[in-house]
């Protein structure tokens, strides 16, 4: 696959091999092992098992409860400093599309309300939440102009679009402390009823992770403006998500959401 990239205002070619058969079967065992918890978290990847020289020659309990604040406190720092990086990542991918600014924000935002909705457990929720950040990093291949236009896309244009959820997962692969958060990117434009991209997944067997995005998404698209279409009311937005229900979107997941809005849990802006 080769990818173009803008890079200070020129767009640059850059090869990445990966096949559409090996994404969806790695992206496939990858789900299988998060659900079993048999790859470490974005968290666990990042705590740190060292203990300061001074404390291994001190054995009272004390000790060890100063070792366990130590530990928690650099991992948080830690974490504070990631996130920030990741944060910042989102909002320059959206400088490049002009009515974008702010997406991931709230994305973000309605992410972490249905994880803790659905009882997720606090670092899933954290996964949930940077997953939000960065699921449309596949962006950077596809032209402002694309981004931008008002008209209706060309066929080739929407091919390009296309790519960049194949595109995003692709550039996390390599990358060990994000691989959790591709099924965030890849599977956040499936559709329920089977006629979304990239595989055309359908029901449960998208995973949970996408269907989770794919209705946010959906959500912060219809009540901002968008380039071709002024923004929807709240209201009309939440007849179209349930309109959307086990077609576009999982009805389970919508419901969720809905009374999310509905006790001012999460709100449109």
């Amino acid at each position: 696959m080769i990818v173009t990239i803008a890079v200070k205002g020129r767009m640059k070619e850059f090869k990445m091999y990966i096949d559409d058969t090996y994404l969806r079967r790695y992206v496939s065992n990858l789900c299988v092992q998060i659900k079993n918890r048999q790859y470490p978290t974005i968290q666990e990847l990042f705590r740190h098992n060292e203990i300061p020289n001074h404390l291994y020659a001190v054995r009272e309990s004390a000790a060890y409860l100063f070792d366990e604040a130590y530990r928690f406190q650099r991992f948080r720092h830690l974490q504070a400093k990631f996130l920030g990086i990741i944060t910042r990542l989102s909002m320059y991918i959206e400088i490049r599309d002009t009515l974008a600014i702010g997406h991931t924000i709230r994305l973000s935002r309605y992410a972490a309300a249905i994880g803790n909705a659905l009882c997720w457990r606090r670092e899933k929720v954290e996964e949930l939440e940077i997953g939000a950040h960065l699921h449309d990093i596949g962006k950077v291949c596809i032209a402002e102009s694309v981004l931008n236009k008002k008209e209706s896309l060309t066929p080739q244009e929407m091919k390009q679009v296309k790519r960049h959820t194949k595109i995003g997962a692709g550039m996390l692969v390599s990358i060990d402390f994000l691989k959790p958060i591709i099924p965030y990117i890849l599977y956040h434009h499936e559709r329920y009823d089977g006629q979304g991209y990239p595989f055309g997944l359908a029901g449960k067997d998208i995973p949970v992770e996408g269907r989770i995005m794919s209705v946010i998404d959906t959500f912060d698209a219809m009540i901002n403006p968008r380039p071709y279409r002024e923004a929807l009311s709240k209201d009309m937005t939440v007849d179209e998500l349930i309109k959307q229900k086990g077609h576009q979107l999982d009805p389970d997941v919508v419901t969720v959401f809905i009374e999310l809005l509905q006790k001012g849990i999460v709100t449109a802006s």
